[in-house]
């Protein structure tokens, strides 16, 4: 993944790779990968009510990780959204992260439907989390897909928004600093911990005792694997560099 991302790094003007190369290096504070919406109340008015029971933040980062869709061994998906429910100080947070520039390239319309497909995931997610159950690669393709016909109900979308959205996802993808997936859930989780005083009111209590030795677990798994995470995406970035400054000359 290094070598790819300074290929695609390499294809870029001079001074957009080293903008991107200077975000690489700031994300190694895990502080520095999520902010606050730029376009909150954009955002806000296009979602509707549903969006209040969430946390959203946004970040210039696309994150990467095994296909769910292409079975194939290396092969990737790039998310410019993501949502996840962590668990934080015995309570459970609902979280959206939106790319940038996705936010401020997408049509209103486009981008209420990437959020209603979101809320979606979301809801059947918590679903699955509150039977306690594990979510196979088949499973998570087929919870994709349903979100989307869902969203696809609620508002309706033309087959040419659906591939303008795809063309924009592709070139976010080949023009922004990319996080391996386990950093990326690190840096959320994070960024609650430093903002826990105005994010405590979006917090859940567990349904069950079973829901809660479910999100204690969970937050031990991502502890133990914190420093892993950290270490790994400092030379991800390393060989980033490195690789990069070859492709330049012409080695790789």
């Amino acid at each position: 993944m290094s070598r790819d991302a300074a290929c695609r790094l390499s294809a870029l003007p001079l001074p957009e790779q080293k903008r991107i190369l200077l975000a690489y290096e700031d994300f190694k504070d895990p502080g520095q990968v999520y902010r606050e919406l730029s376009q909150a109340e954009r955002v806000r008015s296009l979602a509707g009510e549903r969006i209040s029971s969430f946390i959203v933040v946004e970040t210039s980062s696309i994150t990467f990780f095994p296909s769910v869709c292409i079975p194939i061994p290396g092969a990737l998906d790039y998310a410019v959204a993501m949502n996840r429910r962590l668990f934080c100080r015995n309570l459970w947070f609902p979280i959206i992260s939106l790319n940038t520039e996705y936010i401020r390239q997408s049509p209103d319309h486009t981008l209420a439907f990437a959020l209603e497909h979101e809320f979606e995931m979301s809801r059947i997610y918590q679903e699955i989390s509150s039977r306690l159950n594990a979510i196979s690669p088949d499973e998570k393709r087929e919870i994709m897909t349903y979100a989307q016909e869902i969203a696809q109900q609620k508002l309706t979308i033309t087959p040419e928004e659906l591939i303008e959205d795809e063309r924009l996802m592709h070139q976010l993808s080949l023009s922004s600093p990319l996080l391996p997936k386990p950093y990326a859930e690190m840096a959320l989780l994070h960024y609650l911990e430093a903002n826990f005083p105005r994010l405590k009111p979006f917090g859940q209590k567990s349904a069950s005792p079973e829901e809660e030795a479910l999100g204690e677990g969970l937050a031990e798994e991502f502890s133990s694997w914190s420093e892993f995470s950290a270490k790994t995406y400092e030379l991800f970035v390393r060989e980033i560099a490195a690789n990069q400054r070859d492709a330049n000359h012409g080695y790789a």
